[in-house]
């Protein structure tokens, strides 16, 4: 018997047999779906550091979505808690503490009710870091009054800042002086009190990827990345043509295994009021912060980012986008 005749097919059964096995294993990589690359939108809530804060006293007045800066740091006993209306200065003097990330303002616009009564109080003087800013006629009901600030009274950093009510009764029961809403800081010398009715400084829908900024200021996202990551994209755009912001990507602190150097890019208006960004991160993985810094002037600027996204390598909505523009 001749086992050639046999054998002779074999060489062709072996070949069907392994482009079946190929095609079947392509078949199933291409219905497979691919894994996500890292979400912006995390579990961690955004922080917004505000360069010039309005603060809301309300028991209400927060943001769920974002952390805003700074958050005042009220004297034990001298303050209500927050209510619904805002936050009640107590007794004959009341002093608070914040952190500003910026000095020099020059406007503090205050929105108050003070207390009624047999003797209501009609007066309050204030000092801040214990310079005299002088003292402030109060009207019945709900106002705002605005006080020019002696220049370089604000600081970077820890600022304290002291109320008293020279002609408060001490008799009074409950021990009520000044009802706060909303306390706010600002550059511009011309700025009036309707500013306190502006939108939030910045305004977040990241699952929709888009970030505005109605005000100067520093948002930080954190967010973790692997080894998949290849860079992060946005499209921006100045609407009044004035502005700048920077946009980094480090490590978190005690965290992230890679390289260690800050990823950074710059928008500016430049010729055109819009543009395009994309940051490569190279497959860095770990902890990690974006940081965009906005300085918007004049005042009423704004500046809008869309398609904020971390993309994956091979990712079917990446372009070969331009080179970023260097920075001033």
């Amino acid at each position: 018997m001749e086992y050639s005749r046999l054998l002779r097919p074999l060489p062709l059964f072996l070949i069907f047999l392994f482009v079946a096995v190929a095609v079947t294993d392509l078949v199933q990589k291409l219905t497979e779906e691919p894994p996500p690359p890292p979400e912006i939108a995390g579990a961690a809530i955004p922080r917004f550091v505000a360069m010039e804060p309005v603060i809301d006293f309300r028991a209400d007045g927060g943001d769920p979505a974002i952390e805003f800066l700074p958050i005042p740091e009220l004297a034990q006993g001298q303050w209500s808690a927050r209510k619904p209306q805002g936050v009640w200065a107590r007794g004959a003097a009341a002093d608070l503490r914040l952190e500003l990330a910026a000095g020099g303002h020059r406007v503090l616009i205050l929105e108050c009710l003070p207390a009624s009564g047999k003797i209501p109080v009609r007066t309050f003087h204030m000092t801040i870091n214990g310079i005299d800013c002088g003292s402030v006629e109060l009207a019945s009901g709900w106002k705002r009054y605005r006080l020019v600030l002696p220049e370089g009274v604000v600081r970077p950093g820890s600022n304290r800042v002291d109320l008293r009510f020279p002609d408060r009764d001490p008799a009074a029961r409950p021990r009520r002086a000044l009802l706060i809403r909303k306390l706010g800081w600002f550059l511009d010398d011309n700025v009036g009190v309707e500013v306190l009715d502006d939108a939030r400084p910045v305004s977040l829908d990241l699952d929709a990827e888009r970030v505005t900024f109605h005000r100067s200021g520093i948002l930080e996202t954190p967010v973790v990345l692997d080894e998949r990551t290849d860079a992060l994209q946005m499209r921006y755009r100045f609407p009044s043509g004035a502005g700048r912001a920077d946009v980094v990507v480090e490590q978190s602190k005690g965290g992230g295994v890679g390289l260690d150097d800050a990823m950074r890019a710059t928008m500016r208006p430049d010729d055109k009021d819009s543009g395009r960004i994309r940051i490569p991160l190279h497959g860095r993985r770990g902890p990690f912060v974006i940081r965009i810094r906005a300085d918007l002037e004049p005042s009423g600027s704004q500046l809008l980012i869309s398609s904020l996204r971390l993309v994956e390598e091979g990712d079917p909505t990446r372009r070969p986008w331009a080179a970023n523009p260097p920075p001033n």
